[in-house]
């Protein structure tokens, strides 16, 4: 057994941020792909924080000299108040065309250091727990294209009114127009929300009012009474999600009456917060270069619904229940957006991106038919997309090929939108087939384009783990968890590569039969290894789904596998005479330990 293959087992156990060059081509130092001042200043770091300024600029890292910077470079006579005046910059001419002066930010008060601290502790645990409820009970929708596309968007209005970016997204296989934002930070998009928009403004306009509610605390905001009843109000959301997936009306039944107890605790959000929402949200949705004028043309289709089924005597939307439309407020938005410049820079890509969405979801959720999309895609490159994905789900691989081949006729060129989402459907096609080598060469030259994107990693890492190729699907996939480790795609695939690596290794250290070969020891241990690895993120996405029992079973069990290992110094060596150290794995199935308790233990 070669022994790159224990230091790249036991590198990718442990966690550090390496990468197979093989498997992730994009990470390699190469000019194309400059490092950033904090990625080079952790390079110096982990050089051993020299001072050797020589070597730490060969990586991109220029030392700050203080001797170059004084006040003869700087001062008072070369920046003065009268070459920087009211003249110069006048506080009532700026940004009076683009944003309403009366619609600037009122920042919540935010309390003294160590309450605001207690409090944000407090609320991300709720949010944590909040998702792994939703994670264990809701339908949720599992596209990584969709999930990318709806995260840029989020983040991108997030990041507008919020330094902290949100926990998740969650896509709610759901044909009802909701959704909600749960303090903590977890977002969640209902699918028919996404359906009933006329555009993508209109999408971005219902999670900027969301994140408008985060930004001005309309949720913390409140005594210990109606913080309780936000816990309510919290438990039959989540509860009303669960129960969408078999009965529409109960789980609205279910939203009412912890509506109705909400606001008997006086909890609900008033008048002046929804308007409040609104009025920042369409700030936002200026600033992130969205048209403020759709979150108005939204609410009328909103309005236009509620009053549809109160003529059938049915539910109102659920959006509607959480967030009180009235007369006044739909008024109120429409003179609003008046006040705002027709935005037109991003109009036409936002318009294409959301063909391809709208069409991928009628697909993927089954609210369009095959004649509905047929007829679409004849002018729609997302109809079209969304037609060959269908074609190779029914094994209609010459159909689906001639499609793909019209819609790239009908998107023209200088769409990279439509490039990314032809190729990942191209893939899933070829993939469908069998045909895994095409598949791979295919996305390879997205993931080098895009490393960041999460989409192509998870496609990638699929067609590796049926290749049986672990350590790549395993190079790209670790990097994920460090800045989202609730995400449980990502976990769910790490659990599977680590028990196709434990599979192989195990087959490995098996004697050939007829044969004078010894048992591979090496192999044998690192087969020990992957399984308990395999076991330990199987407890991790226990976790998340809110199954904490048979999460702490799975860890207990991983750290029991880890255990037998962990032997005197000769007892399991390498053939290169080298330890297997397994203390580091055991140590982060300690921390897992701890964590699981304390979930299970948490009740809010």
């Amino acid at each position: 057994m070669p022994c790159y293959r224990l230091a790249l087992l036991l590198f990718v156990a442990v966690g550090t941020n390496g990468y197979s060059a093989s498997a992730d081509p994009s990470r390699a130092t190469n000019n194309a792909y400059p490092l950033t001042g904090y990625q080079s200043a952790n390079i110096a770091q982990q050089f051993g924080g020299s001072q050797n300024h020589s070597e730490a600029y060969t990586y991109g890292y220029r030392p700050f000299d203080p001797k170059a910077f004084n006040n003869q470079t700087f001062n008072n006579q070369t920046f003065n108040n009268q070459a920087f005046n009211n003249q110069t910059f006048n506080a009532k001419t700026f940004h009076q065309k683009t944003i309403p002066k009366e619609d600037a930010y009122h920042l919540p008060e935010l309390g003294n250091g160590g309450e605001r601290f207690n409090e944000a502790n407090q609320y991300k645990t709720i949010g944590e727990w909040s998702l792994q409820r939703l994670n264990g009970s809701a339908p949720i929708l599992a596209d990584a294209w969709t999930q990318e596309q709806l995260e840029t968007l989020v983040w991108q209005i997030n990041a507008e009114a919020r330094r902290q970016a949100p926990l998740a997204l969650v896509v709610v296989d759901n044909p009802s127009i909701n959704a909600f934002a749960i303090p903590g930070g977890v977002m969640g998009l209902h699918t028919g929300t996404i359906l009933a928009a006329k555009s993508l403004d209109e999408v971005a306009s219902v999670v900027a009012h969301e994140v408008a509610h985060l930004s001005q605390r309309h949720y913390e905001n409140r005594g210990d009474a109606d913080k309780k009843a936000l816990l309510i109000q919290i438990g039959g959301l989540l509860a009303a999600i669960a129960a969408s997936q078999a009965d529409g009306n109960a789980a609205t039944a279910i939203m009412m009456g912890s509506q109705t107890a909400a606001l008997n605790s006086q909890m609900a959000f008033s008048r002046s917060n929804e308007r409040e929402a609104d009025r920042i949200g369409m700030q936002l949705m200026a600033q992130a270069g969205f048209d403020a004028k759709a979150m108005p043309q939204f609410f009328a289709t909103l309005d236009q619904k509620s009053q549809l089924n109160q003529t059938k005597q049915a539910y109102l939307p659920s959006f509607i229940m959480t967030h009180p439309l009235s007369a006044e407020r739909l008024s109120d938005a429409q003179s609003r957006a008046r006040d705002y410049p027709t935005v037109g820079f991003n109009e036409q890509q936002h318009q294409r991106d959301f063909d391809l969405l709208q069409w991928r979801l009628n697909m993927l959720t089954q609210q369009a038919s095959e004649t509905e999309l047929s007829i679409a895609a004849k002018t729609s490159p997302g109809a079209a997309l969304a037609l060959a994905y269908w074609y190779g789900k029914q094994g209609r691989y010459l159909q689906a090929q001639t499609l793909l081949q019209q819609a790239a006729q009908i998107a023209g060129n200088n769409n990279t939108g439509f490039e990314v989402l032809a190729a990942i459907t191209q893939a899933q096609v070829l993939g469908m087939q069998g045909k895994w080598d095409k598949a791979e060469a295919l996305l390879l030259p997205y993931h080098r384009l895009y490393p960041e994107r999460r989409d192509i990693r998870l496609y990638l890492s699929d067609i590796w783990l049926q290749q049986q190729q672990y350590n790549d699907a395993l190079a790209v996939l670790k990097p994920l968890l460090q800045s989202r480790p609730y995400d449980i795609e990502v976990l769910s695939r790490m659990q599977q590569a680590f028990e196709i690596m434990a599979k192989s290794l195990t087959n490995d250290s098996k004697t050939v039969t007829g044969s004078a070969k010894p048992v591979d020891s090496d192999a044998s241990a690192l087969a020990t290894i992957a399984t308990s690895n395999a076991l330990r993120y199987r407890a991790l996405l226990e976790l998340w789904h809110g199954q904490y029992e048979t999460a702490l079973v799975s860890i207990k069990q991983a750290e029991k596998v880890a255990l037998a290992l962990d032997m005197p110094i000769d007892s399991y060596t390498t053939t290169a005479h080298q330890t297997i150290n397994v203390r580091p794995l055991l140590a982060l199935i300690s921390e897992d330990i701890s964590r699981i308790k304390a979930a299970k233990d948490y009740h809010p």
